[in-house]
Order: C-alpha cells, then structure tokens, then sequence
C-alpha cells in the first residue's frame, strides 16, 4: 500500500492486535513511546509499539476463572480469500474502463453491459436480500472500537419476529421483544446497574438476541464503553426485571410461553450440603444479595416450592423457591445455588427423581423443550392478535411488485438501468450520490444503508409518472427526505429509467460497496509506478506531481502517457464508492494510527502525557480589536496556540484521548482559559477551534486579513460572483516570491516547457525570509484543522473548492474553472479577450496558491493520512472537514432531547420558531454559544451526544425580568426559563448569545489568575 506514515506506526502483528495494549490504536495501550524525530518522517515523531498479549492473572492458590456465556469467536478472515477480494473489486472497476464488452449470454440477453457475471448473480442475491428487510449487518463489542480494525466479528443479524421469539424464549423472557424495540436495562453482566440504560433490540444471531444502547443516564451521556456496538443479552440478565419494555412494544405484549428448563418437571430438590442451603434475594451473589435465611441440610422443597431454574452470570444454577419452614411455620422466598462456587465445587441440592402419578394436572402441561417450540405457540398468537395496519398491508403489496424472480430479468433491468444521455460510470456515480443523501436522512436499516421499500418509495416519488400513483404510501416519509432525492436528481428528472431499474441498480452499488469495505485497506490510490518516466512520464519514480506540486491540470494531463492500473482505476470510479464506505475506511486508520495514551489511575483526571494548553481569551478579544496588526498576530488565540505547540511532534496530536464525563469528546490536548475559571470537559477544547478559525478569517476594516493568514477573495472584496464568502492563502504586502519566471524569459520557451515550467511552479520557487512566516503559519492552521477532523469538530474554513480541496482529493480541476470561482471578473476579461488564464498573470496568482497549498498540507499531513484523500470528491473532503455550513433546525430538532419540558410545551414551540427566524450568523452564535462549534455534522448519525433542552428552575428574577437563558458547551445542552411570551424568549436568547464572552465559571477564580486575564496589552 501507498500509505507511508499512516501505517508505519502500526504493530507488526497489524490490526488484530487492538485492545492488547498493540501501540496502534489508541486508548489504553501503555506501550507507546513518543519518540521526538527519530522516526522516518522527523515531523511526525515516532510511536514504538510492543504487543501486549492478554492474560489473566491468578493471584492466590484455588483462584478459578469462570468462562461466562458472552463471549463471541470466529476463525477470521484468511489471507487467501482478502486477495480474491480485491482481485474481484478490481474486475468489477475494470467493467467501467471496458463498457464497450458485453455480459455473457447466460445472465443478460443485452448487450453493452460489462460487468461479470458471477457479480451480476452476487447483485441479485442482494437484490433479493434487501427487499426481504430481513437482515442487519451490525458491528459488535467483540469485533473491537475500530470498525475495520477486526472485523471477523461482524455479524449479520436476523430481524424477523420469529427469530426474535426464539431468542427472547432462550433467555427466559415472559414477552418476545422484536426488532426496534425499545427497553430499559437494569442488569448486566452480573450487576444491578446504578444509573440504568436504555437499548434498542436489533436482532438475532445463533439464537443469541442482539440489542445496541442508545442512552446512558451517565454524567455526559457518551456511550463510549461499546455502546454503539451490539452486544446480547443472557438469560441472568432477564430476570427480575433486569429488561422491561419501554411502552407496548411491536410485540403487543403477546405471552410468550416459558421453555422447560427454566422449570423441569421434577419431583422437587433435597438439600444434601451439610451447612445447609443459603436462600439469598437475588440471583447473583454479590454485596447487594442480601441473606434471607437458611434451608436445613436432609431438607426436601416440594416440587410447587420450586419456582424457577436459571443460570447466573458465573455459570452457576441457581433455583427460586418459595419454601415453607416447618419448624417456624415463616416461608422463604429466594434463590439457591446447585453447587459451591469454587474451592471443590460440592453439590448443595440435588435433583429428586420425576414421578408423573404424583402429579395431578400433568397430562394437560405443555411442555416446550426448544426455543423454537415456544416461538411457533406464540407466532401463531402473534398472527391471531396482531393484525397488520392499512399502510404496512400497502407497503408489502408495493414490495411484491418489485419482486424479480429471475437472473435474465435481474440482467435485463440491470442493463436498462442506466439514465439516459449518460455513461455508465456518470449514471451510476449520481445513483450512489442520490442514495446516500437518501440513506443520510432515512432512519438506518442496515449499515450503511436505508430500508428498501422507504428507497423505492422516495425514488418513485422523484418521478412526475410515477408520482400521482404512490403519493399515499410516499406521504409517510419525511419531507425532507424528498428535496433531498429531488434535489439530486433535478437535472435528469425526465431521463430516469423505472424505479425498478433505479432500484436494481442500486443494490448492484450495494453489492461493490460490500467488497470494497473490505478491499479499500488493500488497494493502492496512487502507486508509484503511474506517471513515471519509465513509462513516458513526467514524475520520476516516486511521489506524483498532483500530489508533490498539487499543479496537475486537465490540459497538461494529455501530454503525458497515463498507464492504466488499480490506482487510477479506483479514482476514476471514486464516485460510485458510496461516501460511508470511504469514511468508514478513513476512520478506521484515524483509529489504527491514534497514538497510545496510557489511562490514568483516577478514571476522572487525564493523564500527564495530554499536556494542557493555556490560552488567554480575554486578552485576544481585546487585542482583535485592536487597530495594530503586530498585537493582533502576538496576542490572539490562533497565535497563541501556535506558540505553545512550537515543537510538538505530529504523534502528540494524533492522541485521540476520551476522557470518562467529557460526553465522548475526543482530545489530544487539555485548555486551559485564563481568568475564565472553566473545567475543560470538551467545551473550552472545541472553543479553541472555533475562536481560531474565527480569527484567520477575521478582516480588518480596511479588508486585509487580521492575521495575515487568509485573506478575501477577490470576488469576496467585490461583492460578486457566487463564492462572495471564501478566502484565499495570504501572502505579506509587496512579496515577489510568486513570480516564478520573468516575464521576458517567456517568449523563449516552447509551449511544452512553458506546460512544464507551470507544472513544477510550485516546486521551483524562489524563497526568501518575508514568506517564510505565512508558510509557518498555514503549515500549522493545517495541523489544526487536521487535529480537528480526527477528533470530530468541523471547522468554518471557507476556502475554495477548486483551489483546496480539488487539488487535496486529485481530481481534474480546469484553470478556468478555478479562476472563475475566486475572481470572476479577470474570468471574463479572459474569456472575451479569447486567452487562456495560463497565459496571463493571473497564473502567477494561481502558482502562489497552490505553494501555500503545499504547506498547509504539510501540515496536514502530520495528523491526517493526506494519502488517502484522493478517494474522496472535492465537495466530499469539503463536507468531511467543514461539516454543515448551513445550521439545519430540523437535523438539529431531530437529535433532541429534553428534561423538564416535552415537544409540545409553549416555551419549546416558541424557542423552534425563533430559531429558524435567526439568520446563519445567528445560528453560528447559538451553535457557539451551546455548543462551543459553530458547524453542525452533516447527518444525525455523526452527533456524539443528543442536543439537551432543560427547563430552568428559576422563572422570574426579583425585579420582576426574566433570567437570561445559559447552556454547557461541554454537554450541548441548553437551561431554558419559561417564557410566557415569544418575543420575550428571541430578545433573551439574541442577548445571550450575541453578549457572551466567557463561558459559565464551573469555579471561582483567584485574584492572580484574573489579573493574568485582564492584563493590558
């Protein structure tokens, strides 16, 4: 692979090794060393990793370990079947190059279709298996935190309700619970939880009921212990209450018969333990199992004392019985053990052997011996009470049309598919933009995925024919998820083929994208050999020149010879890679190349190696308002933060440490606000962020960049053309270092070396002292902006879309184009003057853009794998790293939740209407302002934490005004009074968050700390 740093720093026994202390990724592995410059990269320091093999201490002689039944294992995936993989995704991507080649006979009577046919059959199947709704793929605690990092654990999970029965009847629960369930978890693993969660059931696995938990009622709310991994249940947690349904559940409560041996036939227990039986309250044996008195030894407890018969989190059985004592005439209501736990196991009850004459109503007990027995008694109840609603019975009827029954007609719609007027490769990139918008504001039903009929529905919908016949069935479904399918479709609306096709199409994606979630870590983006000289390039044997000089272009692109090969096939079809695959990859080496923080004996303090950071807020706001540059660049936070981590190695900001209470809130690094007397729990870490891009883009009032960092583009100082809010890289006044060849050495140059001189324009500069600081400052603005998108904070950096980020994902970028989206007006002098743009001096502009470019992504690199941008689209990288630029209510409404007050309250109304009547600037305010960023994720499923709305205690102030409306950045969450009227709740909520300049003191400081903060300039 071409990754080079990103995988250096890995264990030698690669990712399997996660979790044992490996070096690689991250959390509690307390064998890294961060190694100053030694390492091959001397910016990024280096990270020495040993293996840490698991082992299980016994500390005194008799000590036992007990093997619980939670435990997962699988034999992996083989190195033989990983190669066949990317060999397979390969084939398919060579389809894209090859169209003019035609499926074979036996699949598809159509010509002009290239796929294979052994993937066209593989495309059915999931065709087949997605409209079945059937089946979740799902993660789970035994693969591990990081998503790729082992995935044999991995596991498909069966969501039908028979299933579910089943494992709902292995566990011993009186009630099936079905997939989407909702329940209130009061066990697990052996303990009454203090503080209880709530989980949502997924499935089935191998009998196994699978749930995944969804809140924490946990200072912070994070769910970083496994909770957005699956896990499942076992039958010492089902009791008692240990699970109980939040509200009916989909299973209306229908019993569900209990199996046998959870109560065998028997003709009752005899206590044959010498010290007698101990009867304790619970099942489990711990400190809050409390005694509850002795059954004699020689004992017999009758067969109706005997309740219930389970197995504890230690294996051990255990009987509930409700045992009346002859010698006291009391009873004993509790459980007892079969046997000692440890030491040599002696029995302490046994068995008495079944007599059927002795029991008088035997002949009319049922006995369920298998899980399935119970299930198929309560299926058919099940069916007999629960009648499916009108629109499930339309939905089932839609899905039946959409039926294929066979492989030549799966081919025929497969080939007729593509939307016409387009290639293949065009077609099926919009199809895989249009479904993941689609599956981005669609409840999930798999991962990566949406629920097929919901798919169709939308997609038909999109389309004026088929519009009027599903308007009852699409109606159901959000409206926002409409404009965005519309939105994406807008420009083929009349060209689309059925739905069926679209659909079918689809799942042919969802077939390579299955494969290449997998094949991505093993396929090269951009090997050495493509664009070499030895094969008529111009690169030499190493590192590319669009990755070297970032100055690759599409004219330039056509002089050289281009060979075809994995990497550029694999850019070539980056569009049809859904975009949760490749960040899915992405985030899986973020994890693998985190660097190892070794945790710290309290569970609430960071460890010494997340070194604190203290910045001065206060002088910084004073010093941004100043009219001198020099304090300007002194004193502000940008400035600041970049004279504090003078030195620091790019492994110092790969930590990725989350600290217990922080609300998952990953960090590489602790803030300390001077004078301002905040705990950093996440919200002082984010506010460094946004206050530092706030300043690199900050102008003076004459229009020049404050900082000298970034300054307006020129169609932002004028006012025209569409990017009026972008900046460009800042260079000092009067610097001539971008002028890379003079102006009278032109006409002697041939039109190839011109094309070349271009090429290596950013390469070939001249240097000199004056340019040095800008290339200093934006070599570290890209380490925080890369620091950044590793620990999950967008970041408003509006920078252009061909200069930055088309250049940073290698695509095909027009100079033109570039030139029209920051200076339209010397765009059209060109245009009507008939020249190409690099021919004029604006070329020189562009030449300078694009050396800055390369030290901001030298920075860049110490903390991200830049490597592996390029899988990305330009607008793709843009999202990744900026997020939302627009504050959307809705998303924002739709991951809320609130404590003291319910969604129809008059204050909640009021407090929604106001938000969506604030304009961007104002909602940036708020989002700063509650949250401590000024950018939202760019979907629900990226929100770490819910959005809190609590109500206030204090309503009115004792002169007779409402309190102001306060919020903790590090916990999104939002203290509202309850306001009586509307404009009583914008005017309080305006000021709060347009007058805030510290954040809310979680102690008070001393005199010395806040005269340090308001010191003078």
């Amino acid at each position: 692979n071409d990754l080079g740093c990103a995988f250096e720093n890995l264990s030698p026994f690669g990712f399997n090794a996660d979790g044992c202390g490996s070096g690689g990724a991250g959390q509690g592995a307390p064998s890294g060393v961060d190694g100053g410059r030694s390492g091959r990269y001397p910016a990024n320091g280096a990270v020495r990793p040993k293996a840490l093999w698991p082992v299980i201490g016994l500390r005194h002689p008799g000590d036992r370990v007990t093997m619980s039944s939670k435990w997962m294992t699988s034999h992996g995936v083989d190195g033989a079947s990983s190669v066949k993989n990317v060999l397979a995704v390969d084939e398919i991507l060579c389809s894209y190059e090859t169209s003019q080649l035609s499926i074979a006979p036996k699949t598809s009577p159509k010509d002009g279709l290239s796929l294979p046919h052994w993937f066209v059959e593989e495309s059915f199947h999931e065709y087949s298996r997605w409209r079945s709704g059937r089946w979740l793929r799902s993660s789970t605690r035994g693969s591990g935190p990081y998503k790729l990092s082992s995935y044999g654990l991995d596991v498909e999970l069966d969501t039908s309700p028979f299933s579910c029965a089943c494992a709902c009847a292995s566990i011993g629960l009186p009630i099936a619970m079905l997939h989407g369930d909702r329940v209130d978890v009061k066990r697990s693993a052996g303990r009454i939880l203090e503080l209880q969660e709530e989980a949502v059931v997924l499935g089935t696995y191998q009998g196994r009921l699978f749930y995944r938990l969804v809140s924490q009622k946990s200072e912070g709310g994070s769910l970083m212990e496994g909770g957005g991994r699956s896990w499942f249940w076992d039958e010492s947690e089902a009791v008692d209450g240990g699970l109980q349904l939040i509200g009916e559940g989909l299973g209306s409560s229908v019993a569900l018969p209990k199996l046998s041996r959870f109560n065998p036939p028997c003709g009752g227990l005899k206590v044959v333990y010498a010290g007698g039986a101990l009867v304790r309250s619970d099942l489990e044996i711990f400190e809050g199992s409390k005694s509850v008195g002795t059954v004699a030894s020689g004992t017999v407890i009758l067969p109706s004392e005997v309740i219930e018969r389970r197995l504890n989190s230690c294996g051990v059985v255990r009987y509930l019985i409700d045992h009346k004592l002859k010698s006291e005439g009391s009873r004993l209501c509790g459980w007892i053990s079969s046997r000692i736990r440890g030491g040599q196991e002696e029995a302490i009850v046994e068995m008495l052997p079944y007599c059927a004459e002795e029991v008088s109503d035997s002949s009319n007990q049922t006995l369920y011996i298998t899980p399935e027995d119970s299930a198929r008694e309560w299926y058919t109840n099940y069916n007999r009470t629960v009648k499916p609603s009108k629109t499930a019975l339309e939905r089932s009827s839609f899905s039946d049309k959409l039926k294929i029954e066979s492989i030549h007609e799966f081919g025929e719609l497969l080939a007729s598919g593509i939307i016409s007027g387009m290639s293949e490769l065009n077609s099926d990139s919009l199809v895989a933009a249009t479904y993941g918008r689609i599956s981005d504001v669609l409840p999930p039903s798999s991962e990566g995925g949406c629920s097929f009929v919901d798919c169709a529905l939308v997609l038909g919908a999109s389309q004026p024919r088929q519009r009027a016949t599903m308007s009852g069935l699409s109606s159901s479904i959000d409206a926002v998820v409409h404009e965005a399918a519309t939105e994406s479709l807008v420009h083929v609306i009349d060209k689309l083929p059925s739905t069926k096709a679209l659909m079918v199409r689809i799942s042919m994606l969802r077939a390579l994208n299955r494969r290449a979630r997998f094949g991505l870590p093993w396929l090269p983006l951009r090997s050495a050999q493509e664009g070499s000289a030895i094969l008529g390039g111009l690169s030499g044997f190493g590192s590319s020149l669009e990755r070297a000089g970032r100055t690759w272009d599409s004219k330039s692109r056509s002089l050289w010879v281009q060979a075809p090969s994995t990497s550029s096939r694999l850019r070539k079809c980056r569009e049809i890679i859904f975009t949760s695959t490749k960040r899915n990859f992405v985030d899986s080496v973020l994890d693998a190349t985190t660097t190892p923080t070794p945790l710290s004996h309290d569970e609430y303090e960071l460890p010494r190696e997340v070194r604190t950071v203290r910045v001065n807020r206060l002088k910084a706001r004073r010093a941004m308002i100043s009219d001198e540059s020099s304090i300007k660049k002194k004193h502000s936070v940008f400035s600041q933060l970049q004279r504090e981590m003078r030195g620091w190695s790019g492994a110092t900001l790969r930590r990725g440490f989350v600290a217990k209470g922080h609300g998952g809130q990953k960090r590489a690094f602790k803030v300390k606000l001077v004078g301002e007397g905040v705990n950093d729990y996440s919200g002082p870490y984010r506010e460094v962020f946004t206050d530092a891009m706030h300043e690199v883009t900050d102008v003076d009032p004459s229009g020049n960049s404050s900082l000298g960092v970034l300054q307006p583009s020129a169609n932002n100082q004028a006012g025209v053309g569409e990017g009026r809010d972008l900046f460009v890289f800042a260079l000092p006044l009067n610097d001539q270092s971008a002028y890379n060849v003079q102006e009278k050495n032109q006409d002697m140059l041939s039109s190839e070396e011109k094309e070349l001189m271009n090429s290596f324009s950013s390469l070939t500069h001249k240097k000199n002292e004056s340019s040095r600081e800008i290339e200093d400052a934006l070599s570290y603005l890209g380490k925080l902006v890369g620091t950044a998108c590793r620990h999950g904070i967008p970041v408003d950096l509006p920078l252009p879309l061909g200069i930055v980020w088309k250049r940073l994902s290698e695509e095909n970028i027009d100079i033109a184009d570039i030139l029209k989206e920051i200076d339209v007006l010397a765009f059209k002098r060109f245009q009507d003057s008939g020249s190409h743009p690099m021919s004029s001096p604006s070329n020189q502009v562009l030449a300078t853009q694009r050396r800055l470019l390369n030290s901001f992504t030298e920075g860049m690199s110490s903390v991200l794998p830049v490597e592996l941008l390029s899988m990305f689209t330009g607008e793709q990288l843009r999202d990744i790293i900026c997020g939302n630029p627009d504050i959307d209510v809705e998303l924002l409404r739709r991951v809320v939740e609130y404590e003291g007050y319910n969604e129809n309250d008059k204050v909640v109304t009021f407090f929604w209407e106001v938000l969506r009547e604030m304009t961007t600037s104002e909602r940036k305010l708020f989002l700063q302002f509650v949250w401590a960023r000024n950018r939202l994720p760019l979907k629900e499923s990226d929100f770490d934490a819910p959005f809190k709305i609590q109500k206030d205690s204090k309503t009115v102030n004792e002169d007779g005004d409402y309190p102001l409306p306060s919020a903790s950045t590090c916990f999104f969450s939002l203290t509202l009074p309850e306001y009586p009227e509307k404009d009583v709740l914008k005017q309080k909520l305006l000021f709060a968050i347009e007058n805030v300049t510290t954040m809310e003191s979680d102690y008070v400081t001393n005199d010395v700390e806040v005269s340090e903060g308001w010191r003078g300039l």
